[in-house]
């Protein structure tokens, strides 16, 4: 079976552990969807291996859609890994400038709700199956995190709804964990009411390693 991998933002933190995995398997053809490739994989030498330049903060262009008809077969399973996502701005509602949310509301929800339904309208009979990767701040109100928060609460929604409407998908809703990534450092370097809840984290060594997280969540979805 001839697997064409999606990934968003898989150019560092949770979405570059699941393409080092996935590079592995000769028989995948994978489509990076970042503004550029992590350095470990720039000058990587693998045929299967696709960047398709994506601001996801820019509307959504049908360029990916383009990429994957060059690979499809009928036998074959697209996946997509909706991964990216920015937790910016951290601070309170009525602080926020027209461009943070416009920006956060653009890569959390507008490009990923229409990569989904394009690709469920361009491919109505391809096995399809979706990972969204989400976040305990779906469901737990955390301050000066609206924005994030309610971007995964959507997500996790639409998701619900879309999985009750289309049969032919296979739709997994997955919270990795508190990962040891950039974003976490971004989340410690900003002030919040639980800000030091996160920095002990870091200090007493209860983050998650992405790699691990992309083995089990890969082995939860049968790639």
């Amino acid at each position: 079976m001839k697997k064409i991998v999606v990934i968003t933002g898989a150019n560092k933190g949770l979405g570059k552990s699941f393409l080092d995995i996935i590079l592995q398997d000769k028989k995948s053809i994978v489509l990076s969807l970042s503004r550029e490739l992590h350095d470990d994989h720039s000058n990587f030498n693998n045929k299967n291996l696709f960047l398709v330049p994506t601001d996801l903060s820019k509307p959504f262009s049908e360029e990916l859609l383009n990429v994957l008809d060059q690979f499809l077969a009928e036998e074959s399973v697209i996946f997509l890994f909706n991964n990216a996502g920015t937790i910016v701005p951290i601070k309170p509602v009525g602080t926020f400038s027209f461009s943070e949310i416009k920006n956060s509301i653009a890569v959390n929800i507008n490009y990923p709700v229409n990569l989904v339904n394009s690709l469920i309208k361009r491919y109505p009979k391809q096995r399809i199956s979706i990972i969204n990767i989400t976040s305990g701040a779906r469901n737990n109100p955390i301050q000066y995190w609206s924005l994030y928060g309610s971007a995964k609460a959507y997500m996790a929604m639409f998701f619900k709804i879309l999985d009750e409407e289309n049969n032919n998908l296979s739709i997994y809703d997955i919270d990795p964990g508190v990962l040891d990534t950039g974003m976490q450092k971004t989340i410690r370097e900003n002030t919040f009411p639980k800000q030091n809840d996160f920095i002990a984290f870091k200090s007493n060594q209860q983050l998650v390693d992405p790699a691990e997280a992309a083995e089990r969540i890969l082995k939860e979805v049968k790639f």
